[in-house]
């Protein structure tokens, strides 16, 4: 029998042809469920086997962690450690004396956040086993502080209470994709961008340009960060246009982008270019821990490009700018449920201002090949705007057609963001259109608008800009949203499992299982599935075959289990010949986190 991954689900199991399909609950189902009747899941468990099932046993206590290390940084702490490695590991922290923090995770460094700079914090860790047991811990000590940078054209922590502030940044994404917020508790002073949909961008557009300096080295674009994160990527842009998103499969002419993914445990690094420059490594990019940040650096200079990471040189490239000023996009993308933090973005660039900040309504977009003349309320205080705006299309032609876009009772070119951009099926295409303040027509509190084509286009990004009147006052800043679209969730552990022979060898792909005794290797994986906010707590799993229980383990002997590696060996002799099945179930020491079940077939020969 091959090597098959078990799916942890949360929700339910649907077999089709015996391809496991995988249902997770994403809590926008029923807002007023019924209220169950079942008993609430355990959190400890008895161990069991039964008759002719021999299950893992705990050994030694582990290894104690060596050579602990607390590195400071703005308001937070990281912390590394090396030694015998471990399923997974308990940090606790505090101040005082007091360690009244704790965090599980499955790799060996952390990230404390949300501290306060200047304050002595005390750092505990201790390696823990597959089944709970905990080595001696190691101790260190460490201050948080938030280093002076200097003069720079813009920099900006996010540690303010309306962060990211509106005179200096907005968000493009489709619409209720991603939100940006400010960090909250654990999440330190810093910006949160949370995703509830799969590999769409995000993308965070200063108001503030980037200039060129007129220097050999013209200018830096520094972002601190924890993404790229697990199955994701980080685009960091510049772009001489008036853009608020641009795609990296058509990036339009003389834009400059680091890109950095990251997948199956490996990060690339890559300075992109329409005209398709090279990148060269200089040195490998370690595998990135999850939830700690790191400080990227696109570099730009006469004679050519540089990406550094924690301030050490690990790409190049012969792409020079050909413009003096540019968009500055930062963008993330991963899988649904991503939540990213940015700790800072600066630019050390030639001085430059973002211009004078307006609120603007809500916009709506319409297609259609023509449109009749909208009235309504005029928007006073404002001298015209400038709407930026990206289409997605499916034509063929080679060629972008013609744009006008309808405002109030006006007509106006919607011309190209920067000239030359790729016109090319289901790639963004930036434009972008003035508007006379004559046009500006509100229909409530919304400005209708109607791009005019016969093409079949979709609108989904859209930014407007407006241009103060003269003798217009101050524009109060607009409240912004502070709660994410997803919370730091704690998860299990992921599952993944074989199916052995008696004598504990893989079966050729194909062919099955003799009847009388299997061997099933369980591997409980938290790295796969660690996020920010480290794993719940594991209380232990249980074994089903064929819906019958026949083993129970236990993984918090010395406290809540994390992950790890278990054999079961399993009484097959009274099974019938064909399909089967075994279910293994994960619960949490916390009843606030819900057991998590996982199925691996396996077919019994004659």
């Amino acid at each position: 029998m091959h090597r098959r991954r078990i799916a942890a689900i949360a929700a339910g199991v649907v077999l089709f042809g015996g391809v496991v399909a995988v249902l997770r609950s994403t809590g926008t189902g029923d807002p007023n469920p019924r209220a169950s009747t079942s008993a609430p899941p355990p959190t400890s468990l008895a161990p069991f086997a039964a008759e002719g099932v021999l299950v893992s046993t705990p050994g030694a206590p582990p290894e104690q962690p060596a050579d602990l290390r607390v590195v400071p940084g703005p308001r937070r702490l990281q912390v590394r450690w090396s030694g015998k490695e471990a399923p997974g590991y308990e940090v606790r922290w505090g101040r005082d004396g007091r360690l009244d923090r704790t965090k599980l995770i499955a790799q060996s460094a952390t990230q404390l956040d949300g501290l306060d700079d200047g304050v002595r914090y005390q750092v505990e860790v201790r390696a823990v086993d597959a089944f709970g047991q905990r080595s001696e811990p190691s101790r260190a000590e460490g201050t948080s502080r938030t280093p002076d940078l200097g003069e720079y054209a813009l920099l900006d922590r996010f540690d303010r209470p309306d962060a990211p502030d509106p005179t200096r940044w907005r968000l493009a994404t489709r619409t209720n994709c991603a939100r940006a917020t400010p960090g909250q508790g654990d999440d330190g002073a810093r910006l949160v961008i949370s995703s509830n949909c799969a590999a769409a961008a995000a993308s965070l557009r200063s108001r503030t340009p980037f200039v060129l300096r007129d220097a050999d080295d013209l200018g830096r674009f520094i972002v601190e960060t924890d993404a790229p994160g697990a199955d994701g990527e980080l685009a960091v842009d510049l772009v001489p246009g008036p853009v608020s998103t641009v795609s990296g499969h058509g990036l339009p002419p003389d834009a400059i982008r680091l890109r950095v993914m990251s997948g199956n445990g490996k990060t690339s690094v890559d300075v992109l270019t329409a005209e398709g420059t090279p990148t060269t490594s200089t040195r490998a990019v370690p595998t990135l821990e999850q939830g700690l940040s790191h400080r990227w650096e696109l570099a730009l200079r006469r004679d050519g490009a540089r990406v550094l990471l924690d301030g050490e040189v690990v790409a190049t490239s012969p792409a020079v700018p050909r413009w003096r000023e540019a968009t500055a996009l930062v963008s993330v993308s991963g899988p649904t449920g991503q939540r990213v933090n940015v700790s800072l973005v600066a630019f050390d660039a030639a001085p430059a201002a973002a211009p004078p900040f307006v609120p603007s309504p809500e916009v709506r977009v319409a297609v259609a090949p023509d449109a009749a003349p909208s009235t309504g309320t005029p928007l006073r205080g404002v001298t015209g705007g400038l709407l930026r705006m990206t289409l997605l299309h499916t034509d063929p032609s080679p060629t972008a057609p013609e744009f006008a876009l309808a405002v109030g009772d006006t007509r106006v070119p919607l011309r190209p963001a920067v000239p030359g951009a790729p016109w090319r099926e289901t790639v963004g295409y930036p434009v972008v259109a003035d508007l006379p303040a004559s046009a500006l027509v509100l229909d409530g509190d919304r400005l209708p608008v109607t791009v005019l084509t016969g093409v079949r286009v979709q609108a989904t990004h859209v930014d407007l800009e407006l241009a103060p009147a003269p003798d217009a006052p101050p524009a109060p800043k607009p409240s912004v949203d502070k709660v994410p679209l997803s919370g730091l969730e704690q998860v299990l552990a992921r599952a993944n499992g074989t199916v052995l022979d008696a004598g504990g060898r893989p079966v050729p792909e194909g062919s099955p299982i003799r009847r009388g005794r299997v061997v099933f290797d369980l591997t409980l994986d938290g790295r796969s599935g660690q996020r920010g906010a480290g794993l719940a707590g594991l209380a232990g799993f249980t074994v089903r075959l064929d819906g019958d229980r026949v083993a129970a383990v236990p993984t918090d002997l010395g406290g809540p289990g994390v992950a790890g590696v278990y054999r079961l060996a399993l009484n097959t002799g009274g099974l019938s010949f064909g399909p089967h099945m075994i279910e293994v179930k994960l619960f949490s020491t916390s009843p606030d986190v819900r057991p998590t079940s996982a199925f691996v077939p396996f077919f019994v020969g004659q």
